[in-house]
Formats: C-alpha cells, sequence, structure tokens
C-alpha cells in the first residue's frame, strides 16, 4: 500500500471519520464519489472526470483507458485547512507491474478541494498507472504539485528556497532514492515541485517536458530494490541520457545556478469573475474557477526573511549506505563539493501584474 498527500495525521484522522449521514452517491466511468448531497457528489464526479483526461493528455499524450474497477472518491466538505489522501495497492508480479487497487479521500472547502486538491490526487492516479508501482516520492509530490493553482506554485517555490538556505535540503542522490517520506516532509513537498518544475521546463515545457520528465523517472527506477528507487548509477546514467549532465551532482549544480536567477513571477491569473477554460468553465459561477485561490480570502504576499547565510548548502549531506532507506540514521557523510546556496527570493507578485 502506498498512502499520497501531506499530512500524514489529517490522513489518518479522515480515513478513521465516521461518514456523514446525509452522504450522497454519483457515479462516473471510473470514479464512485461520496458527498454531503447529491449536487456536490455529480459536480465533483464530473470534475474528477475531467482531471483524469486532462492530466492524462498532459503527461502522457493521450487518454488513460477506463480503469476496471472504479476507484472510489470520498468528499468531506468543510472550513480550514484542505487536504487529502490516495491508496495504491500494486501488483506483486513485477513481470505484470500495474495498479491493483486505489482509495482517494479529500476535504476541505468546495473551492479549494476543485482547484487544487483534487487536480494533485488525480495526478497521483495518471502517474501511478503509467508505471504500474510506486513513483519516487519527491517527483510524485513535486509533479502533482505542478497541478495545483499560481499561488500553490509560487508557495513552494518560496519554501524550497527558504529550506535550503535553512541548510534543511536534501541532496539529489539521496532525495531521488527516496521510497518513503522522510521526517521533514514539507522539504520533500517544496524540494520535489522545484527540482520537477525544473526538469520540465529544462526538457523543453509543456507536455515535452513531462514526458522527459517521465522518461528520466523510468530509467533511474531501474534496479534496487523495494526499500529504494534504483541505484546512484541508474540514476547518473538517466541524467547523462536524457539531460545531458553528466551525474546527478551536475544535475544539482545547475539546478542550484537556476534557483539563484529566478524568472520574475506573476500572481495568479484567475478572479471570482472570469471563467475557466473548458469543462471547468461551468463552475465559474459557483467558485470553481480552476485558477482561483485555494482560498476564498485575498491572496497573502508571502512575507520573506532575509536569505540565511547557510553554513550548507543542503542536507542531510549524505547517501544510503546499502540498500537500506536514506532516512534512518546509518548515513555516510558526503564532503561538501560546491559552495552554499544563498538563494534570493523569487519576485513577489504584484496585483497589477
Amino acid at each position: 500500500m502506498t498512502l499520497r498527500r501531506l499530512p500524514a495525521a489529517l490522513a489518518l484522522a479522515l480515513l478513521a471519520s465516521p461518514a456523514a449521514a446525509s452522504a450522497a452517491t454519483f457515479t462516473t466511468p471510473n470514479f464512485t464519489v461520496t458527498a454531503p448531497d447529491e449536487g456536490l457528489a455529480r459536480r465533483f464526479g464530473e470534475m474528477a472526470e475531467f482531471y483524469r483526461k486532462e492530466k492524462a493528455l498532459e503527461w502522457l499524450g493521450q487518454e488513460i483507458p477506463a480503469w476496471p474497477r472504479r476507484c472510489p472518491l470520498d468528499v468531506k466538505v468543510g472550513q480550514g485547512g484542505a487536504g487529502g489522501a490516495t491508496t495504491f495497492s500494486f501488483n506483486g508480479d513485477p513481470a505484470h507491474p500495474g495498479v491493483a487497487s486505489q482509495q482517494m479521500e479529500i476535504h476541505g472547502p468546495v473551492r479549494q478541494l476543485l482547484n487544487s486538491v483534487l487536480p494533485h490526487e488525480i495526478t497521483h492516479t495518471v502517474l501511478a498507472h503509467h508505471f504500474g508501482r510506486p513513483v519516487p516520492r519527491w517527483a510524485d509530490e513535486g509533479g502533482s504539485v505542478l497541478s495545483e493553482n499560481d499561488e500553490e506554485r509560487f508557495s513552494h517555490d518560496v519554501k524550497c528556497r527558504e529550506y535550503l538556505n535553512a541548510g534543511r535540503g536534501i541532496r539529489l542522490k539521496v532525495l531521488f532514492r527516496m521510497a518513503e517520506y522522510p521526517r521533514d516532509m514539507h522539504v520533500l513537498y517544496a524540494q520535489g515541485y522545484s527540482v520537477s518544475s525544473y526538469l520540465v521546463e529544462k526538457g523543453g515545457g509543456g507536455r515535452e517536458g513531462r514526458g522527459k520528465l517521465l522518461q528520466f523517472l523510468g530509467l533511474g527506477m531501474q534496479g534496487g530494490d523495494q526499500r529504494a528507487h534504483g541505484t546512484g548509477e541508474s540514476w547518473n546514467a538517466a541524467a547523462q541520457r536524457v539531460y545531458g549532465v553528466e551525474s546527478l551532482d551536475a544535475l544539482e549544480g545547475v539546478w542550484l545556478d537556476a534557483l539563484r536567477n529566478p524568472p520574475a513571477r506573476v500572481a495568479a491569473r484567475g478572479t471570482a469573475g472570469t471563467p475557466a477554460a473548458g469543462k471547468g468553465a461551468e463552475y465559474a459561477a459557483t467558485g470553481g474557477t480552476r485558477s482561483d485561490l485555494r482560498s476564498s480570502a485575498a491572496p497573502a504576499v508571502p512575507v520573506l526573511e532575509p536569505p540565511l547565510k547557510a553554513a550548507r548548502g543542503t542536507a542531510p549531506d549524505a547517501e544510503p549506505v546499502g540498500v537500506g532507506s536514506p532516512t534512518v540514521a546509518a548515513v555516510r557523510p558526503v564532503a561538501p563539493d560546491r559552495p552554499p546556496p544563498v538563494l534570493l527570493p523569487p519576485e513577489i507578485p504584484r496585483p497589477n501584474q
């Protein structure tokens, strides 16, 4: 079983919570949706199908076949923090990989669920069915954050720089092989998004860039065992073949260089009165625009402290011993081979842009 989506404590509480007595069910070709009322069940079912098609086209260039069994989708609407969890079980036969079962639960305000949480969780399903096996955590979460709105992606960009400057980053040679979440899961989300976004752009952007990232993941995951994704050699070879860099260390260097010179950022494009494109347009009048923020409140401009002059560029500055989990204490120190990154914050969005 593979559990996706932070925070884990909220996900476990969600799984244990009793179903509402007034819940309604709506069935689509690929989902069985349970929500507080019939209208919401239909709305989330239709949007789940829309995102399933959209994310498949974005990542794979084609729609994916209908699933043999519908995915249960439990929608819990309420105020406060929004989040979700998607649980997969995979076929045990390496010769015939595939998803054996899946289940999705999301909770929070309707607008946030429709605009960010649902497309995030649907992206997990597209990646899982493409590979037929667990996807490296950094890429699974980072690639799914690419499906969220502009403000959420900007927030992850800011957090990544802050974590790196504070010495909380993770060396790519460690991050890429992680099969489980590290203790500092916030770092994995932010850094995973930053690296995924960079690799998509380095690969050409859009569908082409996502396709190269999938190729990179497929090559890098080869070898190793279920306790770690791939080997150091497989990831170095993947970096050479797909991105033309000699190793993960070299890839890490060019990624950090890109962070030192961030492109200008713009505020989220959508407003409550701007219809969303495609299928989502019909939900604009009820707060379902895909470009809205995850909160109905006015967007808050991040208040950034000056970058810290970190003594170390990334941490843990270590690599797994053997094929064990890189998050355990058995690690071998690696001497720093580059100056620490002192990263400036990205440009803060301005309302008139």
